[in-house]
């Protein structure tokens, strides 16, 4: 089902449009000057998209919204940037939503294992991450959670792939005994253990160097990862699961936002809409060029899992106690199954 945003949405075109028809040609001197920190090099998923929105308001606002890109993790751990967007210090980023999850657990609900079959189901048309209803919801609870954080935009980057330094993972029970990197979320803790596994919570920014010396086995993340971040020096296996396709919201600094006027946040707003397409779309076409350098450049070795069902049987068997860690609980996740599944809640 094909669902529009009517709201802020319908409002940005309108005023965009406005601005954009009374533009000199020349670009305007800069008046609205954004930080957007994000965790990865430029060249990263999470790099292409915070350029690409970068180039959206330039263009949108006709030169006169500039966003200042902080590339390669330099205002701390991914939590640590939602505590800054939070606070203030930074007006923008774009994170993973296990990582703002600890100051609005109403993002936990993207992290429930097996909830989404497919990026499509964020990021596709009428995903949840997509600008409309569902967002408007997500966006009004995250905002009553941290009290200053608004979701102006969404991305994701494929599934979490597992990767291992010396074996494939091809069975539940290839998991035993190994040491496991995880992010410090409670619902993905519970997810692990699930599965018979302790995880080392393990900062961000720290994993390269715990994998390089034998701290942890292995950690999963989305596969392009490895390839872009150079993990491939020490990961040689990789098994691309389909528990759960990498959730990641831009969010926004809520005392800036309304501190701009209602055609620059109508700037910000559409801009954010057009790189959540454009983006989804790179991603899909990401995939075939990842694969193909880390098999033909790096040497290595994709894996399958073999009972895949097992790990689905017990992953969602833990949903029940997960809803406690989810803000709004079990009816939250019954809305947004519903949502994904009927386009309405």
């Amino acid at each position: 089902m094909i669902r529009k945003y009517l709201g802020a949405l319908s409002f940005a075109i309108l005023a965009v449009a406005s601005l954009a028809a009374g533009a000199l040609t020349a670009t305007a001197e800069p008046r609205v000057t954004i930080k957007y920190a994000h965790c990865c090099p430029a060249d990263h998923t999470y790099g292409v998209y915070a350029h690409q929105l970068a180039e959206r308001v330039a263009a949108n606002s006709n030169g006169e919204i500039v966003i200042e890109v902080l590339d390669g993790g330099v205002m701390g751990s991914e939590q640590a940037a939602a505590q800054k967007v939070q606070l203030g210090t930074v007006q923008m980023s774009g994170i993973t939503a296990n990582n703002v999850a600890q100051l609005a657990p109403s993002l936990n609900v993207l992290v429930l294992p097996y909830l989404n079959g497919s990026p499509d189901d964020l990021t596709g048309e009428g995903g949840l991450l997509r600008a409309g209803a569902y967002r408007d919801e997500l966006n009004k609870r995250v905002l009553g959670e941290s009290g200053s954080i608004r979701v102006v935009g969404g991305y994701t980057n494929s599934f979490r792939s597992l990767f291992s330094k010396d074996q494939c993972i091809d069975s539940i029970d290839d998991l035993q005994g190994m040491k496991i990197r995880a992010p410090k979320n409670p619902v993905m803790t519970a997810m692990w253990e699930s599965w018979g596994v302790s995880t080392y919570p393990i900062a961000w920014g720290e994993t390269f160097g715990a994998i390089a010396t034998g701290v942890v086995d292995g950690f999963d993340s989305p596969t392009d990862v490895i390839l872009n971040m150079g993990f491939h020096e020490h990961i040689k296996y990789i098994t691309e699961a389909t528990y759960l396709p990498l959730a990641a919201v831009v969010i926004m600094n809520e005392p800036f936002f309304q501190s701009l006027s209602e055609e620059d946040q109508a700037v910000i707003l559409l801009s954010a809409a057009e790189v959540d397409v454009s983006h989804a779309e790179f991603v899909a076409s990401n995939g075939e060029r990842v694969h193909k350098a880390l098999t033909e450049d790096h040497g290595v070795t994709f894996c399958e899992l073999q009972d895949a069902e097992v790990w689905a049987e017990k992953a969602q068997g833990a949903w029940p106690q997960l809803f406690e860690l989810v803000g709004g609980g079990e009816d939250w996740v019954n809305m947004t199954v519903k949502y994904r599944d009927t386009g309405a809640f």
